[in-house]
């Protein structure tokens, strides 16, 4: 039995990956599951905290992001000493050096911050919009009450990547179009990467038992398993 410790993105709670930790649980994995909003009220400094909340409870075997949480995912690995990292449909951190937020999430923010705040992610697809994204009313409610907002500059702040953590661990997990450049990138570096980007980002949540398979099945060939 494995400890994985999952990783919500920046822009929401930890209830996106409910389903998931549910479904690894019920084939007899234990998961940790922390919620790290309280680290993100603030821009300045945000990656030491994020890195040091998600490492709080101690040691794991393999750690998960999905989405935005993808360029946490060295610091945290290295901080719980976990040989494995997953990537769920994530951004793939730099090389060496430190993380920036690329164009893309800078414009497509710089349109919806009011004031000094970036509106929760819940809220920016306009009315009922999440009903076609998350079918099931349960996982919808718990997505929608951990709806928070960001820090305006929150994307002005760089993510290191640290010396040293568990590259040969990686596995990256494609199941969306939206996130082709970041799979491509991960084979690119050699990383086992499954999945054909056929499906959903927000499968992750509506089809966990799909997702499990990809995160626990074998990489092809010459690749590992997952620790079961």
């Amino acid at each position: 039995m494995a400890r994985w410790l999952l990783v919500h993105p920046p822009l929401l709670g930890p209830a996106v990956l409910g389903p998931l930790a549910d479904e690894l649980h019920s084939r007899g994995h234990d998961v940790a599951m922390p919620d790290l909003r309280a680290t993100v009220r603030t821009a300045a400094g945000w990656p030491d905290r994020w890195r040091d909340a998600a490492a709080a409870g101690g040691p794991a075997d393999a750690v998960l992001g999905f989405s935005g949480a993808g360029i946490t995912l060295p610091a945290v690995a290295l901080a719980v000493g976990a040989p494995r990292v997953v990537w769920v449909d994530a951004p793939v951190p730099a090389r060496r050096g430190a993380t920036e937020a690329d164009e893309e999430i800078r414009d497509l923010v710089a349109g919806l911050v009011r004031g000094d705040r970036i509106p929760g992610w819940t809220t920016w697809w306009g009315p009922g919009a999440l009903d076609g994204l998350l079918p099931d009313e349960r996982v919808r409610a718990a997505v929608r009450a951990e709806g928070h907002e960001l820090p305006a500059d929150f994307y002005d702040v760089a993510v290191p990547v640290p010396v040293g953590w568990p590259e040969d661990g990686a596995r990256y997990v494609h199941l969306s179009g939206a996130y082709d450049g970041a799979a491509a990138e991960a084979r690119g570096r050699g990383w086992p990467v499954v999945g054909d980007g056929s499906g959903s980002h927000l499968d992750v949540a509506v089809l966990p038992g799909r997702v499990a398979d990809l995160v626990l099945g074998p990489a092809g060939a010459g690749g590992a398993t997952m620790p079961s």
